[in-house]
């Protein structure tokens, strides 16, 4: 081997010193992209240096500093922490803009906020559950990406983590076969592994808004309720498109879609436990996601050998298949908990619109398809989080929900959502029966009547030492007026005493009494 030529290096493409190599331009599109790698090289142009020259000219004396300085400038916008959010702000933006973008007029946006307040009417008479406080509002897709971005935020953070922990390992090595004054090159190399996986997360996570942007109708059509606050929210342009091609009109899939939302709305905004309760489950397993070092190693040399930017790297295939047993408990936990309110939204929409709409069973039937098997936002929290978000069980709820009305009433059927542990089990939506039949009190019900008695118990006893307390003090006060009783009690002989001096007094007073009287 010559002197001048270095070694093919960990990402598949070889660095020679002469001026046919373009190794150094190779690496920059591949860990940055064609657009980042020109504007490096247009910078160098307007300095004077020559982008293809040889290796060592480029990358010597001030021609490195220049190019490094480049690259920290890129990398400095990536933000702290393993994602880069505004990243992913961005591309979500920019997605919608050139493949997504839609247009609210006033005319549309004036039809969602009419039909969301007719469906809230309808839903008065099927539910007990009080609308929720919030204004009735029509969104554009880049409005979704504005109010989704927070919550999408939260449950990411920990898997984000765990990627860029693993990216980082493995960058490591791969970096560590490039020649060392490429490897100057990039400072400090942490600091440059985690802006550069900072980024490609947040160009992945943008990508996956701007999808659930995309197809989403309304607040809480994503599978999750990514929606802070207690408002109902459409995106006309979604439902529109959903709706072409059914035999129901435009206006009537969208009074049923407006069902939907506020019935979603008024169940998480009035029962205060459920809305955190699922997207902490999600976080926690997110937070125990594995992933699969060799499978990220793989890609990063295939990136790199074809030029591809690593920012563009998929991130589906990068998490362990294997669920650990505590993950596998969350997951049948969310799942059910899915299926509960999925099942619970559309037994009392179909109720309320039923009497309204002529096409409500035909509406139903495909909104029950899209959510257990078409729903675009399945494969993107499978993308994401590695984890299929379906209401498995969604027709056994629907079931259990309308045995529940025939059963309880409408106050009592929502009164289970009351606590997490009044709602059926897995094997009780499997044989609902047995939930509405006289049976022991449940575990949450012996629990709360174990308090109250021990509450009542502690009441009686408080009254009590009261009542003693009460008594003790008329006694001191008996005592502190009659001190010669106190004092006779204390010594039997001071009382004799006492008594005979008493009745000595009486007979002198009589005494006294009768001679007055013999006077007179």
């Amino acid at each position: 081997m010559s002197d001048n030529i270095i070694p093919p290096n960990g990402f598949g493409f070889s660095t020679s010193d002469n001026s046919d190599d373009d190794g150094w331009q190779e690496m920059l599109r591949a860990v940055f992209g064609d657009a980042t790698a020109d504007d490096i090289a247009d910078a160098l142009k307007s300095q004077g240096i020559d982008p293809h020259g040889n290796l060592g000219g480029v990358l010597s004396g001030k021609n490195f500093t220049l190019i490094t300085q480049q690259i920290q400038d890129m990398l400095g916008s990536a933000g702290d922490g393993p994602v880069n959010w505004k990243m992913a702000e961005q591309v979500a933006r920019e997605t919608i803009t050139s493949k997504y973008m839609d247009r609210l007029s006033s005319h549309e946006g004036d039809d969602a906020r009419t039909a969301l307040r007719t469906a809230s009417l309808w839903l008065d008479v099927a539910t007990g559950f009080d609308p929720a406080r919030g204004p009735s509002m029509a969104w554009s897709r880049l409005d979704f990406v504005a109010h989704a971005l927070p919550t999408f935020r939260k449950l990411l953070e920990p898997v984000g983590a765990n990627i860029s922990r693993a990216f980082h390992d493995s960058f490591t090595t791969q970096l560590e076969h490039l020649p060392e004054h490429m490897r100057g090159m990039f400072g400090h190399p942490a600091r440059f592994i985690g802006k550069i996986t900072s980024t490609m997360i947040g160009v992945q996570y943008g990508s996956a808004l701007a999808e659930l942007a995309a197809h989403s109708f309304g607040t809480s059509d994503a599978g999750l309720p990514l929606m802070e606050g207690s408002s109902c929210a459409l995106v006309p342009s979604n439902v529109a498109e959903f709706s072409e091609g059914l035999h129901a009109e435009k206006g009537e899939a969208l009074l049923y879609v407006a069902g939907r939302e506020n019935a979603t709305s008024r169940l998480y905004s009035r029962v205060p436990w459920l809305r955190s309760r699922i997207l902490d489950t999600v976080s926690a397993f997110a937070a125990h996601i594995a992933i699969d070092t060799d499978a990220i190693e793989e890609q990063l040399r295939s990136s790199l050998q074809s030029q591809e930017a690593i920012t563009q790297l998929d991130l589906s295939s990068i998490f362990t298949l294997e669920l650990t047993e505590y993950q596998q408990e969350l997951l049948a936990r969310l799942e059910l908990l899915l299926s509960l309110v999925e099942g619970w939204v559309s037994h009392i929409t179909s109720a309320a619109v039923a009497p309204h709409l002529p096409n409500a069973v035909a509406l139903r039937e495909m909104l029950l398809r899209r959510y257990a098997t078409d729903n675009p936002a399945k494969a993107v929290w499978e993308g994401q989080l590695g984890m299929q978000l379906t209401p498995r069980s969604l027709r056994e709820a629907i079931a259990f929900w309308d045995m529940a009305t025939t059963r309880l009433g409408i106050e009592g059927r929502d009164a289970l959502w009351a606590h997490p542990d009044l709602l059926p089990t897995a094997e009780d939506l499997k044989r609902p029966e047995q939930f509405f039949t006289a049976k022991e009190p449940s575990a949450i019900e012996a629990e709360l009547d174990s308090f109250l008695e021990d509450l009542l118990s502690q009441a009686d006893d408080d009254a009590a030492d009261a009542d003693d307390a009460h008594d003790t003090d008329s006694d001191a006060s008996k005592a502190a007026d009659t001190p010669r009783a106190a004092e006779a009690t204390d010594h039997p002989e001071n009382a004799k005493s006492s008594a005979e001096s008493g009745r000595e007094s009486n007979a002198n007073s009589d005494e006294a009494s009768g001679e007055n009287n013999d006077d007179e």
